[in-house]
């Protein structure tokens, strides 16, 4: 293979996170997006399973604490292994490429400790195998992410973050819709492991179809020690774009994560739901949800190129403040139904275009490491979002019962919302000089 570097000469100084290539086909783009809807299937899943299992272990009194506390200790992990991993791919040379190894690997761990956690007697059991699966799923994630810089050329970037918006939001919806059939046969684990097995099947064909693009980054002589700990480097703090982003997709995430982490609840306590009618509820939920974020990403895409994208993540918040409070305020199922297609046309809104803003704040030779810290934020916004609607649902429980609790807590997103679209005032897309792309 020809190695000779190539000067890249955009008109003007092009978005680090982008390049100017040739145009990807649709197939290739599908490619690229599918094994999101896998890795957030598992934790959509989990919410259901986790909201039934810890109440299960613990009761009602302790339950949003204890729900938070292991959720956070699993984040953690997130946070330690994404962008290490997302770094050493970013220099691996294999075969198979740079990325395909880690996401192996990573999908066959997953399905094991999946059904240590559907098998757990114990909230130590279940943290214990949680703490594991977030590492095989974050060993996995970090070098994958790295696929839209890597690959996805700047007049292409719009589409591929809609295409991923689309099947982050479908997994996080199909996984709780799938394993909220427990509801009715009382078996949370079997589904839940299920999902699992879907992961797998997604992983494998992302290592059949996908073309890897650029060859690894020369490592020079540093080990693989010195390479891990370039992630973590503070030269990063100074990407300003970048941080507020990351800042960006945690409140935002965290406001939809206030209703979605608490929906099983929601649905029994506050809307006063059970057995079958529970179960179709608890699908036709983040049914609907689903539905509105995928309406919401094409409009949001074609939108960005005409009002920009920050402009369209401030609209995306605001509908999906509206959703959140139409949700809190609902007596009937039916009446729900209104916010949750506001907050999933919200959340798949913001969906379409984060991925686009984010790459365009990274320098595209390290997209490995920079998505990799910047996708702490995918991580630790649910469990922070537990942690803090957790305590808020105990205390209401506590002095208001279980109905208002759950309708407190939801409204906790709006706060994470407001915050979130400060963040993003700052954001600006990175530029830099032509650079060097080997053919």
């Amino acid at each position: 293979m020809d190695v000779t570097p190539q000067i890249a000469t955009p008109a003007g100084p092009a978005p680090s996170g982008a390049h100017d290539g040739p145009l990807l086909p649709r197939s290739q783009l599908i490619s690229i997006s599918i094994y999101w809807f896998g890795i957030n299937a598992i934790w959509g899943g989990y919410e259901i399973f986790g909201q039934h299992k810890v109440e299960q272990l613990v009761g009602t009194a302790t339950r949003g604490a204890t729900l938070g506390y292991v959720e956070i200790a699993a984040a953690l992990v997130s946070v330690a292994v994404q962008p290490t991993i997302g770094t050493i791919s970013d220099y691996f040379t294999s075969r198979w490429g740079r990325r395909k190894p880690f996401i192996l690997i990573g999908g066959i761990l997953d399905v094991i400790f999946i059904i240590g956690i559907a098998t757990s007697q114990s909230v130590l059991a279940l943290a214990a195998f949680l703490l594991l699966l977030s590492f095989s799923s974050n060993f996995a994630q970090g070098p994958f992410q790295g696929y839209v810089p890597d690959l996805v050329p700047e007049r292409q970037v719009n589409t591929a973050s809609a295409m991923l918006g689309a099947m982050r939001t479908l997994g996080v919806i199909g996984g709780a819709a799938i394993v909220s059939v427990g509801a009715t046969t009382g078996d949370f684990a079997f589904p839940f492991i299920v999902i699992g097995f879907i992961e797998l099947a997604l992983a494998l064909l992302t290592v059949a179809l996908v073309k890897e693009g650029p060859v690894a980054r020369q490592r020079n002589g540093k080990s693989w020690r010195t390479i891990a700990t370039e992630a973590w480097g503070m030269d990063a703090l100074r990407e300003r774009g970048f941080v507020f982003m990351t800042l960006t997709r945690l409140f935002f995430l965290m406001g939809a994560a206030a209703f979605v982490n608490f929906g099983l609840y929601y649905v029994r306590d506050s809307l006063g739901l059970q057995g079958p009618e529970q179960t179709l509820w608890l699908a036709l939920g983040p049914g609907a949800i689903a539905v509105g974020a995928v309406v919401g990403t094409v409009p949001s895409a074609w939108l960005a190129g005409r009002i920009g994208r920050k402009s369209v993540i401030w609209l995306a918040a605001a509908t999906s403040a509206i959703g959140l409070v139409l949700i809190a305020r609902a007596t009937q199922p039916v009446e729900a139904l209104p916010g949750l297609l506001l907050l999933g046309f919200g959340t798949g809104g913001y969906l379409a275009v984060d991925w686009a803003l984010m790459t365009s704040t990274i320098p595209r030779l390290a997209s490995g490491r920079y998505m990799g810290l910047a996708n702490i934020a995918n991580s630790i916004s649910g469990p922070i979002a537990v942690v803090v609607g957790g305590r808020v649902l105990d205390e209401v429980t506590r002095t208001a019962g279980l109905d208002v609790a759950s309708r407190v807590t939801i409204l906790t997103g709006l706060i994470f919302l407001a915050v979130a679209s400060v963040m993003l005032i700052p954001v600006k897309p990175r530029t830099e000089p032509p650079i060097e792309i080997p053919d």
